[in-house]
């Protein structure tokens, strides 16, 4: 009985030790904005930030390709020529497709932080500025 109770006892403390860990849940991957692109002409894709202070800023532009953006911190108001204004704030996010004629602005006072990706035509300027 004594050998039977032991034997009971060293399973039972040793059951928790052999079970395999539970499974993790995945990281959580969320899209923002997915979009076809031309593969010819050869083109990049480039990813950075774009830091807007009071006071600075870009007049209309376009791209040689698409710009997709996610606004980080403070708000804008992005134009797109022919569109509604649209004004967003952090975690939100748009697109700008080829050509189209478009602008920034800052609201408020605060700075604003956009992450951006631009695929755009290789040995092709990023910005060109609008006509007037």
């Amino acid at each position: 009985m004594n050998r039977m109770m032991i034997l009971s006892l060293f399973v039972a403390l040793s059951a928790p030790a052999l079970a395999q860990e539970p499974a993790k849940p995945p990281a959580k991957r969320t899209i923002l904005q997915r979009t076809d692109v031309a593969a010819s002409p050869a083109q990049e894709t480039i990813f950075g930030t774009v830091d807007v202070v009071p006071g600075s800023g870009n007049g209309f532009h376009t791209h040689f390709g698409s710009e997709i953006g996610y606004v980080a911190q403070g708000r804008i108001r992005l134009e797109i020529q022919g569109q509604p204004s649209r004004e967003l704030g952090p975690g939100e996010s748009f697109l700008v497709t080829r050509g189209q004629v478009h602008r920034s602005v800052l609201l408020g006072d605060a700075p604003v932080k956009l992450i951006n990706t631009w695929t755009v035509d290789k040995d092709k300027p990023l910005l060109t500025p609008a006509p007037n």
